[in-house]
């Protein structure tokens, strides 16, 4: 990784507040849905915060704000009653929606497969997920998460996880490996 993407990243996480979430996934405020989808695709695969753990924390935590805030704008802006309130919010100079807008279990959290597994084998193939998510290899990892959630059936965080991994699938341009 090059400085000036570690460099990047810690200018981003600094103005993320005095963004909108169009701004932060660099679409314009009529992008269709599936444009949103893959904006939210790209970024997510550029910033997880995995990818920069051996960056040192300053990096690490930069790259996981960004990661945060894509994803709470992602989960609003995918959503066409959220995207309409927000819009009517953003209208009246408020760059984030409430918190209560958001539905409460489908929110993410900045946290790891490995943390969010419960049982013993579930952490150990939820924590290859993480290692093969971090090196952007998310055919391998969805075979693991698939082998998580099989061993920690009632996690529903986890099968949530699973479910994005697939929409992140689906947008792969050509044939998956």
């Amino acid at each position: 990784r090059d400085v000036a993407e570690s460099s990047t990243f810690l200018a981003w996480a600094e103005s993320l507040e005095t963004m909108s979430y169009y701004e932060i996934l660099r679409v314009s405020d009529d992008a269709s849905p599936s444009e949103i989808q893959q904006a939210f695709h790209d970024l997510s695969l550029r910033c997880h915060p995995d990818r920069f753990v051996e960056e040192g924390p300053e990096v690490a935590s930069a790259a996981a704000s960004v990661f945060k805030r894509a994803a709470e704008a992602y989960n609003i802006l995918r959503k066409p009653a959220f995207r309409k309130r927000y819009d009517a919010e953003l209208d009246k100079g408020k760059l984030k929606l409430d918190e209560r807008a958001v539905e409460p279990t489908k929110k993410l959290e900045q946290r790891t497969l490995f943390m969010i597994a419960r049982t013993t084998k579930g952490k150990l193939h939820a924590a290859k997920a993480d290692e093969l998510l971090a090196q952007g290899r998310l055919d391998d990892a969805r075979i693991q998460l698939i082998t998580a959630n099989q061993h920690d059936p009632n996690n529903d965080e986890l099968k949530e996880r699973l479910d994005i991994l697939y929409e992140a699938l689906m947008l792969e341009p050509g044939d998956l490996l």
